[in-house]
């Protein structure tokens, strides 16, 4: 079958999004000349231009989610699209119904007994797997004799793309060469997932006291913005507040940093994709589910909530992620 025309449906914010890049890049290198369109919500649209493996893009506006689906897919069914995906690690109704709007020749999606999986010609009776990654369920949806997710198939965004690459000049205002730059996000909508900043500031002034050259970029969302005032003024170090500047800047600033100390979020998707060194801090959720997909990220980790992980610990792991040379230790005095 000649395959022209790809469309993949995935809603949710930047990890969901992110979690769909094996496949979607999977889909790039079986057909290289395909058109591949993705179809998502308001939550992950601001990542979406900066995924250059996808020509072409439609949001599914907000209101009644059957409505609107019904407004944006209906009319695509005249695209002829050989190729329709819904790009989730189970089996949604609404997704199948999206699917069937479109038409597509192959309408691809994890099904059950709901009588909306009839509506699927490509179905792949859903399992649930304990312990299996949600972007390596979604990438058997094309590929599926994949055990693991290979490494040429970890989720990249590129960070040479121009949009991003132009915020260089002024994300170098905000960081301090020859220092050990960490990113630091005291916003997060995980609240057993974020550290407090007595901890914060602990953890960093901690490891101020062994070496002279650090600095902090302290990111926070407009609601946090006393807190991260509070925190930089805790710290011993250098530091920068930063609030969100808009997608381009802040993939920018992810990139240009040395290394990354948040809790588990899409903002590690987002650290990932950029291939960042970063110490990810979990509670409750799922690692084997939902863990960052790259070999530059450590985990630690506690049941209920990061701030019971050891600070010690933190602090030790931490200093593995530098790079040689990267921290300077404090001279030894007598």
């Amino acid at each position: 079958m000649l395959v022209k025309k790809i469309l993949v449906i995935r809603r949710n914010g930047f990890g969901d999004l992110i979690a769909t890049l094996p496949m979607l890049q999977a889909l790039r290198k079986k057909y290289p000349e395909a058109q591949i369109t993705l179809i998502g919500s308001f939550r992950g649209r601001k990542l979406i231009p900066y995924i250059d493996i996808i020509d072409q893009y439609y949001l599914i506006p907000k209101g009644n989610k059957y409505l609107q689906i019904i407004r944006t897919c209906l009319p695509l069914r005249k695209q002829k699209y050989d190729i329709a995906i819904s790009a989730k690690a189970g089996p949604q109704k609404l997704m199948n119904f999206a699917l069937w709007l479109v038409g597509a020749k192959q309408r691809i999606a994890y099904t059950d007994n709901h009588w909306s999986s009839k509506l699927i010609n490509n179905p792949y009776p859903y399992t649930r797997h304990e312990n299996q990654h949600t972007a390596l369920r979604i990438l058997q949806l094309v590929k599926p004799s994949h055990k693991k997710i290979p490494k040429n198939l970890y989720p990249r965004i590129n960070s040479n793309q121009s949009q991003i690459k132009n915020h260089q000049k002024e994300v170098a205002l905000l960081l301090k060469p020859d220092h050990f730059n960490i990113f630091i996000s005291i916003s997060n909508n995980r609240t057993t997932s974020t550290l407090k900043n007595s901890n914060y500031s602990s953890i960093l002034n901690d490891l101020k006291s062994q070496y002279n050259n650090l600095h902090v970029v302290i990111f926070h969302l407009s609601h946090d913005i006393d807190k991260a005032k509070a925190l930089k003024n805790q710290l011993h170090c250098t530091s920068e507040t930063i609030t969100n500047k808009g997608m381009g800047h802040f993939l920018c600033l992810l990139n240009e940093v040395d290394t990354l100390l948040i809790g588990d979020g899409g903002l590690m998707h987002l650290a990932a994709s950029l291939n960042k060194p970063q110490l990810v801090l979990f509670a409750k959720t799922p690692i084997a589910e939902w863990g960052p997909i790259s070999d530059n990220a450590q985990i630690l980790e506690d049941d209920t909530d990061v701030n019971n992980i050891s600070k010690k610990e933190i602090v030790d792991r931490l200093k593995r992620l530098a790079k040689p040379n990267k921290l300077l230790p404090k001279p030894f005095t007598f």
